[in-house]
């Protein structure tokens, strides 16, 4: 294809991007990850840093190099495009005095579904102009996508391991397209958080350092992941039921930025926000999965939320 051409198909998958709600989208050549930033993740992994998720420590050939997620998942080859997207969620404060808090992310719908069937004209798009598959990647498949989303110039990965975007802030869910069609790339977003270091010293678990995240110490891993009792000496904060958000809340680069609107599936439920310990020790299994349907809480099971409640103050 042309230079021209990819140009003018850049503009316009960026222009069906926004249509789609995408507040944010950048394109990174589709390649290997680099051994140097590879090997941090391994260390990682080595450390135990993932905790039980140990979906984290499968496919690494893969994540290693997401071209082997197209065809028949043999190609190495360099050469394509990772179109990496991010789509707003509640950003504000909408909690209540005397009731239960859930991260923002999980105010609305879960995400998975909702962002794939946003992307999909998009994916179709690309195949139909250039014969090559796209493949949408929406938190499922084992990509790195915090590190694509700074090749492609979206954001950066900040001390808190969110994708921070200038001006923006954090609150924002991430996908990704997969290709072999080459368009143009964009640079690389190269910002830190400086100096600041507001997250690693609000954190509740003291789960973040300078260079990474244990999840061990994390309280939204271990509200939202962890099955069974929470360590010895956790006391979860704040009516913390599900997730945490400290460390976005404590961000100057995401307090004083200028959010976008979230998306309307992703606007905080009423019957969430209104929750109190009292409410949740009631529920029945059939009027859990009610309050709960379409909702990302479903992830901690209704066992897992009543043990939450055992370690609120």
């Amino acid at each position: 294809m042309a230079a021209m051409q990819t140009d003018i198909l850049a503009d316009k998958i960026r222009t069906m991007i926004h249509e789609a709600g995408g507040v944010a989208v950048g394109f990174a050549p589709l390649r290997e990850v680099p051994s140097d930033i590879f090997d941090r993740y391994l260390s990682w992994l080595d450390a135990g840093c993932n905790a039980s998720m140990d979906y984290l420590a499968r496919n690494i050939d893969i994540r290693r190099n997401p071209a082997l997620l197209l065809g028949d998942g043999s190609d190495r080859r360099p050469g394509g495009t990772v179109i990496s997207v991010a789509f707003p969620y509640f950003a504000g404060n909408p909690y209540r005095e005397g009731r239960l808090r859930i991260a923002r992310y999980a105010l609305g719908d879960d995400y998975h579904e909702r962002l794939r069937k946003r992307l999909q004209p998009v994916a179709r798009h690309i195949t139909a102009e250039t014969g090559h598959e796209a493949r949408i990647c929406v938190d499922t498949a084992p990509i790195l996508e915090r590190y694509w989303a700074s090749e492609a110039g979206v954001g950066f990965i900040g001390r808190n391991r969110q994708l921070i975007i200038p001006g923006k802030g954090g609150c924002f869910f991430l996908a990704e397209i997969v290709t072999r069609a080459v368009l143009p790339p964009d640079k690389p977003c190269t910002l830190t958080c400086g100096e600041c270091d507001r997250c690693l010293r609000a954190c509740p678990g003291h789960a973040l350092s300078h260079d990474r995240l244990d999840a061990r110490a994390c309280h939204s891993y271990l509200t939202i992941e962890h099955r069974g009792d929470l360590p010895d000496g956790v006391y979860l904060r704040r009516g913390a039921l599900y997730g945490c958000d400290v460390c976005l809340e404590v961000c100057p680069l995401c307090r004083e930025a200028d959010p976008a609107e979230p998306l309307p599936e992703f606007n905080p439920r009423d019957t969430l926000l209104d929750l109190t310990p009292e409410r949740v020790k009631s529920l029945t299994p059939d009027e859990y999965a009610l309050l709960f349907r379409r909702s990302p809480v479903k992830r901690a099971k209704l066992a897992g939320l009543l043990r939450n409640l055992r370690y609120l103050p």
